[in-house]
């Protein structure tokens, strides 16, 4: 049985045994904090110290409990820093029992029938998977059912996360320090709301969500969210200067609240950077949401597309049926479009009005990093009313002759010319409408030598062909063509 503990105190305050100045808590702080995509943040923490000259030994309280350690930096004019420390031991109910092994605490039990409080003492000998072992006058406990209490807290145990530090100082006085460091626990992402307005625009909002999961709030903060994908993330190289401040920049900076709507956007190195415009607060386990981009009228084309299923080779007649097309939404990230904007990795969620004005979910999908310019495809689902069948009607050969240089006794080598011929039928039930894409795969020995529709090589993929076939409210259409084919095979007698 899981211990239930109860904590009770005979002191009102648990101060740390710190030998000299600690942080100056009732003067302003400046908190910066840049957060990548992959659960790291840069912490930048602007704190006063009260130095006495010499060495100083200092409490930083309110760290992230998952600060990378080695990548902790302390700035400040005239100081030299000797030696840090980082303590893990928080204040927690399974700390504080793991650190009374051996102790002697009161317990706790309720009688189950008259529901009295019954007091005893044990010695705490284990504490293994959270449950304790007591040694009481009468013998050892293992499945202990009550409460445990204690008197104190035991020594090493903090209330917040803790980075101590020795150091020294040229002169005595109060001086702005910049503490920096990498933490776990903390990333962004971004959800976009596409709302469909008709059959070519749509507007758009994107909202990211910040989770903090590092162990520590960030107060009225300075955020900037960086897009990209950063496969090794090392220490920033931090400017000295950014730390020598006088008090009003500090001051001036926290009430800099007021700014536009949306974040601030600039390439970064190899990223994208977003800087949000008012400062503001997250506070640890939780998830928040802010505004990223609003725009309206963007511009779209919506398609159905169709993978061919037929493989045109030798003499094997493939077909297909009812095959629905998948629904794409084409947007070009482009200012003619009435975007243009870097938009970060997250999830497309598209909606839309039925006939009586009803906001309905009608699919989505996620992006990676769309630079400008870049075109998105997003397949958001499959066509109801409209589906495909698909067959190679008839194999014929048109020509074959003997490769003279690969005649070896009986089992001469040909050069085979084929044709396949394709019909595929294309049905809408629907009454609105329907842009369909067919893409059928090609060898590279192949070629399309007839078609009832014009069609062309895909512009990505070479081994492709594709036709644009439109239909309206309930029509069916038929596509043939023919492909010829061109393969050597060696044929015995």
């Amino acid at each position: 049985m899981r211990l239930k503990t109860v904590l009770m105190l005979c002191v009102c305050a648990f101060t740390l045994n710190v030998r000299a100045q600690e942080v100056q808590k009732s003067l302003a702080q400046n908190l910066e904090i840049s957060i990548y995509n992959n659960d790291l943040a840069l912490v930048k923490d602007f704190r006063r110290v009260n130095f006495e000259e010499g060495v100083n030994q200092v409490s930083l309280e309110g760290v992230a409990s998952k600060i990378k350690p080695t990548s902790v930096i302390i700035l400040g004019d005239d100081i030299h820093v000797i030696e840090q420390n980082y303590d893990y031991a928080l204040l927690t109910p399974y700390n504080i029992v793991e650190k009374s092994v051996g102790q002697v605490v009161q317990t706790v039990r309720t009688n189950p029938t008259t529901g009295s409080q019954i007091f005893d003492k044990a010695r705490l000998i284990s504490f293994q998977g959270g449950v304790p072992v007591l040694q009481f006058d009468y013998g050892i406990e293992t499945e202990f059912d009550g409460r445990l209490v204690f008197d104190q807290l035991p020594a090493g145990l903090s209330q917040k996360p803790i980075l101590a530090a020795k150091i020294s100082s040229v002169q005595a006085g109060l001086k702005n320090i910049l503490l920096a460091y990498l933490t776990n626990g903390i990333s962004w992402n971004t959800n976009y709301v596409a709302s469909v307005k008709d059959e070519n625009t749509l507007d758009l909002a994107g909202w990211v969500s910040i989770n903090n999961q590092s162990g520590v709030s960030y107060e009225n903060a300075k955020v900037q969210l960086i897009a990209g994908d950063v496969n090794e993330v090392q220490t920033p190289s931090l400017v000295r200067g950014a730390v020598m401040m006088k008090s009003a920049d500090f001051a001036a900076d926290s009430l800099n609240s007021m700014g536009e709507a949306m974040p601030e956007q600039e390439s970064f190195s190899s990223y994208q950077l977003y800087t949000l415009p008012n400062r503001t607060t997250i506070l640890d386990k939780q998830t928040k949401q802010l505004a990223l981009i609003e725009q309206n009228k963007v511009k779209y084309h919506k398609e159905g597309r169709v993978y061919s299923r037929l493989y045109l080779s030798g003499d094997y007649k493939a077909e297909f049926e009812k095959v629905h097309p998948l629904v794409y939404y084409v947007i070009k990230n482009d200012e003619d479009s009435n975007l243009g904007v870097p938009l970060p990795q997250g999830v497309f969620r598209f909606y839309e009005n039925d006939s009586k004005g009803n906001m309905q979910f009608i699919g989505e999908n996620s992006i990676g990093h769309v630079a400008k310019g870049e075109k998105m495809e997003l397949a958001i689902g499959k066509m109801f009313d409209v589906f495909v069948d698909g067959k190679v009607d008839n194999i014929r050969k048109v020509s074959e002759e003997i490769i003279k240089d690969a005649v070896t006794g009986r089992c001469p080598r040909y050069k085979i010319v084929r044709a396949y011929d394709v019909v595929v039928d294309f049905h809408n039930g629907g009454p609105k409408a329907a842009e369909i894409v067919f893409k059928q795969g090609l060898r590279s020995n192949t070629k399309i030598v007839q078609e009832n529709i014009a069609g062309q090589i895909s512009e990505k993929n070479s081994s492709e062909y594709e036709w644009q076939i439109s239909l309206s409210g309930d029509e069916d259409k038929t596509l043939t063509f023919t492909a010829e084919q061109t393969v050597e095979e060696t044929q015995c007698h």
